[in-house]
């Protein structure tokens, strides 16, 4: 056994590598994309309510979307996620939706905030 055997040997491990490298990024992209899948099954409030948890939370919210989106990929989940339903796993998970809320007044036609029927009197 000589140079040329050895280098023959160290070719074919690098072939044999790259092929290796080659099949992994085939995998990734014949992965679906779980984030969108996700996305697809929130009704439009349930969509609003994602969108102030991704606000709050980021990174994390995203990821939560991602491992629901694997849960109706894989046909755990069948129903759409509404407003409710978004902010309830959240809330279970320890991230609660911070929601902006108003009270208001109503005398006759007219709005008025809580705080403004306050300051009248």
């Amino acid at each position: 056994m000589g140079e040329g055997s050895d280098l023959e040997i160290i070719k074919k491990r690098m072939l044999l590598e790259m092929q290796r490298k080659m099949l992994e990024k085939e995998l990734k992209k014949a992965e679906p994309d779980y984030y969108n899948i996700f996305l697809k099954y929130l009704t439009d409030d349930g969509r609003i309510m994602f969108e102030k948890a991704v606000e709050q939370y980021s990174d994390t919210a995203k990821k939560i979307g991602e491992k629901l989106g694997k849960l109706f990929y894989s046909g755990r989940l069948r129903e759409k996620l509404n407003a409710e339903a978004v902010y309830w796993i959240f809330y279970e998970i320890g991230l609660p939706i911070r929601l902006e809320t108003k009270i208001v007044y109503k005398k006759g036609r007219e709005y008025k905030s809580i705080s403004d029927v306050l300051k009248e009197e």
